[in-house]
């Protein structure tokens, strides 16, 4: 098991920063309100024991979120929230994220921390309704959404290379 102590303290601001990046670009993939989403992601924050975690690992970085959630609204009133810049912001820390916990993670706590970015992400998508008239007829998750999730799966996928299993 891979606790708190086993980072440095940048290791883990990045590792519990990369969840509120990605819910900040889900909220730009699409144009969401701004308002609303601010309140669906500290929402989603708070709620981080929702998501089940098993190892102590996204345990400890749920309750660390859990407990920061408030820091949302102050930390977005100085954000650049133009999708390029935002969604290229996600990217980035779930590189730096992937990267950390494939040197210091089991292979169990890695899956389970990319599963634990991308469900945060899923919750800000499906708070709202996009498209339609009056909320009616549209979709819970837009095709812009969905593609940014998909993709941020795809960089948050922390499942072991052959090189570190040939060791």
């Amino acid at each position: 098991m891979t606790s708190r102590n086993s980072f440095t303290p940048a290791e883990w601001r990045a590792l519990a920063q990369t969840p509120v990046e990605v819910m900040f670009g889900v909220v730009v993939a699409s144009n969401g309100g701004l308002r609303r989403e601010l309140k669906t992601i500290r929402r989603t924050l708070r709620h981080t024991d929702e998501f089940g975690p098993e190892s102590e690992l996204v345990t400890h970085v749920a309750g660390f979120v859990r407990v920061n959630a408030d820091r949302v609204r102050r930390d977005a009133e100085t954000r650049d929230f133009t999708r390029p810049v935002a969604i290229a912001r996600a990217h980035d820390h779930c590189r730096e994220a992937t990267a950390i916990v494939r040197a210091r993670a089991t292979p169990a706590e890695r899956d389970e921390y990319g599963r634990f970015v991308r469900w945060c992400a899923e919750r800000v998508a499906d708070a709202g309704v996009e498209g339609g008239i009056l909320r009616l007829g549209g979709r819970r998750v837009s095709p812009a959404e969905r593609a940014f999730i998909d993709a941020i799966g795809e960089t948050l996928t922390v499942a072991d290379t052959p090189s570190e299993t040939s060791g």
